[in-house]
Formats: C-alpha cells, structure tokens, sequence
C-alpha cells in the first residue's frame, strides 16, 4: 500500500472488516478505562493487551508491533523511575535502585503503571485505529456520525499531507546535501542556521501543494449540494457483536476500578490491613 495513505495498513483481517464507528468507539471506550484506571496499572494492563491482541487480528506489521512493544518498554521504565519517587514513603518497599537513591514502593509501582497504560493505551488505540481504517472512510465516519462534513474532509487532508510533507522534507534535505550544505553539522548553531534553505523550500512547496488542491476541490464543486458515497458504510452483525463485547469488557474494567478494586488494597485486605 502506498505510504500516502498515512497510517492505513492494508489486509484482509476481522478489525479491517468491522465499521469504522466500531473502532472509533472502541478508541474512547479504552480511553476512558484508562483514564479509570490510572492509579492502579495491574488493571490498566488489561486494557493495553485487548489492544494487543486487536493488533495481532488486524494482521499488522510485525515491525510496527515491534516498534510499539520497544517504545512502550522504554517508556514504562522513565515512567516507573519518575513516579516512583513520589510515593516512596507509601507501601511496602519491592527494590531499590542504588545508582538513583530511589526506594520502589508496591504503591508507587502501581500508580507508576497506571500512569504508562494512561498514556501509552490511548496512543495504542488511535494507532490501531488509523491503521484499520481507510482514510475515504473517515470522512464517511463523521458525515454518519452527523459532525460537520467538511470538519472530516479537512481531517483526511491533514493526514493525507503528512506523508507527502516528510517525502518532499526527505527530498530537499538530499538536494541541499548534494550543494554542500551541512544539515547534519554537529555544530548546533550552524545546524539551525542550515535549518532555513530545508524549511523554506518545503513550505513554498507545501503552500504550492494546497493551492492545487484547493483548485482541484473547487472545480469539482466542493461542498455544493448534498454528499454521497461510492461505497456507504454498511453496519452488519459482527459490527453488533464486536461493540458488544468491547462495550462489556471495557465497562466492567471501568465499574470495578470506581468500585475502589485495586491490587494494592486485595493484598493489603488479606494481610490485614484493607486498602491504601
């Protein structure tokens, strides 16, 4: 598939297959589990394996999984290191970590998590999203959804001039490296001094771009009359099932979070103390 779709990833797959409303709705369904749970990642956990395993269905690549699950892990140790430190006086100490004098506590592990799922889960489902979805088919997204249709269609654009911007930024950074030109100087001030023969090529050429498919939108009638689509999207029964059992699961992670379950308070209930 061409990389000027943007994210799209093309393959035959159940995700690919269900409506896209179904994995909008799933992206806020996990968003707000996530916000739910962000003092408590044991819970939070769950969420971002049904992600997981919504980007295994999907049959996406095995290097974005692999770039997914490598960030991911950098993240969660910055993430555990920086929490951490606030609630090493709280709980009961699990290490400790002699190079950064920090005392891991099983409450600041677990809020430490809460707070990697609460920003890594979010961006997990908007990337499964866009790379199920068809960038013709988000504009048909938000007309269905009675949001502005021009709102969508200036959405789609954004993400269709993304690529194109970081071609056209690969292009003119080659043509300047061939004049001579040091845009990887190790000298930061010469490197942003540089920075002007790259950025404003590539703005003359982006404002080119958009001239030309204002015209193009213009010519074609833009806006005039009432829109209608080569391929509507048509709502089946897997789509009813699928929002089913992600409404239930996500619900349930939600209720029993606000129900004040944690892992921190069973095992403190068992040892006889109940609760932070």
């Amino acid at each position: 598939m061409s990389s000027e779709v943007g994210l799209y990833y093309e393959a035959d797959s159940i995700i690919h297959r269900l409506d896209p409303r179904v994995k909008l709705l799933w992206f806020l369904l996990a968003l707000a589990a996530s916000i739910a749970t962000q003092y408590d990642g044991s819970v939070g956990v769950f969420v971002f394996i049904s992600l997981i395993v919504g980007i295994a269905l999907a049959k996406l690549s095995i290097k974005r999984l692999i770039l997914i699950i490598a960030y991911s892990i950098v993240f969660f140790i910055v993430t555990i290191l920086v929490w951490a430190s606030f609630y090493q006086n709280v709980g009961r100490q699990v290490f400790y970590i002699s190079f950064a004098n920090l005392h891991v506590t099983d409450v600041g592990l677990l809020v430490g998590t809460g707070k990697f799922f609460l920003i890594v889960n979010p961006i997990t489902a908007i990337l499964l999203f866009f790379s199920t979805v068809k960038p013709y088919d988000l504009v048909q997204t938000f007309d269905r959804l009675k949001l502005p249709y021009k709102a969508g269609f200036i959405f789609f654009l954004s993400l269709r001039l993304l690529p194109i911007t970081f071609r056209e930024l690969r292009e003119i950074m080659d043509v300047q490296k061939s004049r001579g030109i040091e845009v990887d100087s190790p000298n930061p001030v010469k490197r942003i001094a540089n920075t002007i023969p790259i950025f404003v090529p590539l703005i003359i050429r982006i404002m080119s771009v958009t001239w030309e498919m204002a015209i193009t939108l213009m010519v074609r009638g833009f806006g005039a009359g009432k829109r209608s689509y080569v391929k509507p999207l048509k709502w089946a029964r897997r789509d009813t099932i699928a929002l089913a059992v992600l409404t239930t699961f996500y619900l349930f992670i939600i209720i029993i979070t606000l129900r004040g379950f944690s892992t921190y308070a069973f095992i403190e209930g068992v040892r006889g103390y109940g609760g932070y």
